[in-house]
């Protein structure tokens, strides 16, 4: 209790002593040992509730002392204090004024009211109060950095600037100022006086190399580069060579013009240890944003893979080397990265989602089933992993399984373009397992939602016309599909091959024979000798039945119409 005591009295201890009222100011009554005791309890108890951030309970307690002690600048301001921490600012200003009067050399109570003025908006008021603290104590450093702050929120620049001198005079050049100064500069396009700022603060600092490595670093960002030769060399005379230069020599080397220099000095730099990995890494993918040649390019690839080789367990490093070479179209390269950078940390969607359009391009279905399904643990609200998976049991002939994640995977599916690629599919697998009908109805699903889609528009043409079902239906579609791809190979197969089921030989002719002549495929081939059978041209159909044999993909009847010189279907 008596500890507690002690600090209320160093706030500004209560006078012994009564004053009565305005009329009697010249008669002093002391206070009575009990009164005294009693305001003693009365301050504690006060103190007490303001620690516990009760402030009604302590404003009270502060006005009952104030009440008993009328002249005690340390009761006014603790009253101040209580009612700016209520934000009732406006109140505490005649207390916090009060204050001063009573005690005109206490600089914490300049202080305080200067800071319930700010909170009130009175700017001009609170600006004036740390200008008279400041006449009164010049190197109360509080003071100083609160009114430079004052008048930069105030826009007073040459104010805020004349604080800014004042505290490097007194207390010499501090960072937090430079940085400040230079921030203004720079916004009002000032370069050279943000350089000599950073002079300044060298000059200030000399043992700190990073100021020097900073100031390079602007004088190459903003094309200075005599000033940072300059520079570069008094750091090198000064300081042993490090890899920090040997990079900021790289910059400045490829800002030059030579790149090829440029780049063999960045390659030097990276095999020093000493640069953490997260600033090779910054650097490298600023390098890739300066519009290197296709050969610059390979190099900083170089470098790149060398930089993931060093840090194996680094997820980001893989997968940036995976981009860097899947935009290169070194696809096998890129997946093997990929695949590290999933082992690493396989909560990442994007490395999977390129892991997946590789091997799909690829054809490597068994690792895209292997690898959707992984990817859907960590994702498994996300259609188009699904889409992948029931693709690749659909290619391995894996029927059931794909209808099942198809199924699953529209679910998830928003785009109506999405959504009839689903349905596309879940048609071709339910045609896989020969359910027709649930086919041809996931097939009029899809194109509800996209009535173009070619894929849709060619299975589901190409399958009615083996079913010899809906024939013109299936014209419409394959005549709109060829209209739309006139020399795709596979889509004039169709239509000749719907042609050739509605009994247009002749016409189906026209389109087999050009799909012939662009796609050595055996179920093309096949297609054609049978619509040249149908027309009487016997020879030259069993000449395209052989062909057909021999490329491979022809049909079971392959070998019987060959040997029967007959056609059968």
């Amino acid at each position: 209790m008596r500890l507690l005591l002690i600090s209320i009295l160093i706030l500004g201890t209560f006078s012994s002593f009564s004053q009565k009222s305005k009329k009697e100011k010249d008669v002093i009554v002391p206070l009575t040992q009990e009164d005294s005791l009693k305001l003693e309890g009365v301050l504690v108890e006060a103190e007490k509730q303001l620690i516990l951030e009760n402030y009604a309970k302590a404003l009270e307690n502060f006005h009952v002392a104030m009440e008993m002690n009328t002249e005690s600048a340390a009761i006014h301001f603790k009253i101040a204090e209580v009612l700016a921490k209520s934000d009732e600012g406006q109140k505490a200003l005649p207390y916090g004024l009060a204050a001063i009067e009573l005690d005109p050399t206490n600089k914490y109570y300049r202080l305080g009211l200067a800071r319930i003025y700010q909170s009130i908006g009175f700017y001009i008021d609170a600006a004036k109060t740390y200008e008279e603290l400041l006449e009164r104590f010049p190197s109360e450093e509080n003071a100083l950095y609160e009114l430079a702050e004052l008048y930069q929120l105030t826009g007073r620049r040459e104010d805020m600037f004349r604080i800014f001198d004042k505290i490097e005079a007194q207390l010499g050049v501090k960072e937090e100022i430079t940085r400040e100064k230079q921030r203004i500069y720079m916004k009002e396009g000032k370069l050279d006086q943000v350089i000599l700022e950073f002079e300044k603060l060298i000059d200030a600092y000399p043992n700190e190399s990073s100021y020097k490595a900073e100031l390079i670093n602007f004088l190459i960002q903003n094309r200075r580069l005599e000033k940072a030769e300059e520079v570069i060399a008094d750091y090198e005379e000064s300081e042993a060579v490090s890899s920090r230069i040997t990079l900021m020599k790289s910059e400045l080397t490829w800002m030059k013009g030579d790149r090829a220099r440029s780049l063999e000095l960045l390659d030097e730099a990276f095999e020093n240890s000493s640069i953490d990995f997260q600033s090779k890494f910054q650097i490298l993918s600023n390098y890739l944003v300066m519009d290197p040649s296709p050969e610059e390019r390979s190099k900083l690839t170089q470098i790149a893979v060398k930089l993931a080789d060093k840090h194996p367990d680094e997820f980001k490093a893989q997968a940036f080397v995976g981009d860097l070479l899947y935009q290169d179209e070194r696809s096998n390269d890129a997946i093997r990265y990929y695949l590290k950078s999933v082992k690493l940390r396989p909560a990442n969607y994007s490395v999977w989602q390129n892991i997946l359009n590789i091997e799909a391009d690829l054809n490597q279905y068994d690792s895209l089933v292997a690898h959707s399904e992984r990817a859907l643990e960590y994702f498994p609200n996300q259609a188009l992993l699904y889409y992948f998976s029931g693709t690749g049991h659909l290619i391995k002939n894996n029927y059931k399984k794909a209808v099942r994640m198809l199924e699953q995977g529209k679910k998830y599916t928003v785009d109506p373009n999405l959504l009839t690629v689903f349905y596309g599919q879940i048609g071709d697998a339910y045609n896989g397992l020969k359910e027709q009908e649930k086919s041809f109805k996931a097939y009029e699903k899809a194109l509800e939602n996209g009535p173009n889609n070619d894929h849709v528009l060619n299975n589901y043409s190409y399958f009615l016309s083996l079913a010899n079902k809906d024939l013109d239906k299936a014209l419409e579609m394959s005549t709109r599909l060829v209209e739309q791809h006139p020399n795709n190979p596979t889509y004039l197969d169709t239509h000749g091959w719907v042609l050739y089921s509605n009994r247009k030989f002749k016409e189906s002719r026209k389109f087999l024979e050009k799909a012939a002549m662009m796609d050595e495929d055996g179920t093309v081939i096949e297609h054609y000798g049978d619509v040249l059978y149908q027309l009487g041209e016997v020879e030259e159909a069993i000449k395209q039945w052989e062909k057909a044999r021999d490329l491979g993909n022809a049909s079971e009847l392959i070998e019987k119409k060959i040997a029967d010189r007959k056609l059968y279907e």
